[in-house]
């Protein structure tokens, strides 16, 4: 598998596109409202999009699903709060982002529950949920790699000041997070650079 990332300039956000042998494609967390620089990264390279998966239900991480959803009719993958959560304007936080026009999705998601393991065009993947920073919090992790949403970010604290974040969930996260990691594998955070897990 290969790994692309795009750094949005809709509250620095990271898109990240996973990408098989057979240019089908993964896209996780696309947060730019403007899809039209990832429609024309698509079109460039000629991939296919073979679903979304969300990490958390925030603004800054789902903006740029309505736009996606009326190019291509694909699944989209979340845990069980995300889903109800990217459908609530308070709880996705689109109402209080004076950027962009408020939204709630009413789309149909396929539900990932934790400890997850499932495969999309031969891309194998385990969803763990990852509570604390939201309550949809969740990371994707392949055999190199974890998708890590705003709950690990390189060189910064996860904010954990926003009305439904809960500490003492994500201490319980980390926990659980740094059982799957492995020395050597690219955590690729939500914002900022990718980075290697070597503890």
């Amino acid at each position: 598998m290969k790994y692309h990332r795009i750094k949005n300039s809709f509250f620095n956000s990271n898109t990240f596109i996973i990408e098989n042998k057979h240019k089908k494609i993964i896209i996780i967390d696309p947060g730019n409202p403007d899809v039209q620089p990832l429609f024309s990264l698509i079109n460039k390279n000629q991939w296919s999009i073979e679903g979304v998966i969300l990490t958390h239900e925030h603004a800054d991480h789902i903006a740029g699903l309505p736009g996606l959803c009326k190019f291509k009719k694909f699944p989209v993958y979340c845990s069980q709060i995300t889903a109800i959560n990217i459908g609530n304007s308070k709880n996705n936080f689109s109402k209080y982002i004076d950027e962009i026009k408020t939204f709630e999705l009413d789309i149909i998601t396929q539900i990932l529950c934790n400890n997850e393991s499932f495969t999309i065009e031969e891309m194998e993947f385990l969803f763990m949920e990852t509570p604390g920073h939201s309550p949809g919090g969740s990371c994707i992790f392949t055999s190199d790699a974890v998708f890590s949403g705003d709950t690990i970010l390189n060189q910064m604290k996860a904010p954990l000041n926003f009305p439904h974040s809960n500490k003492k969930q994500y201490d319980l996260s980390l926990i659980k997070i740094k059982k799957q990691l492995k020395p050597g594998m690219t955590i690729f955070p939500g914002h900022g650079e990718p980075f290697k897990y070597n503890s």
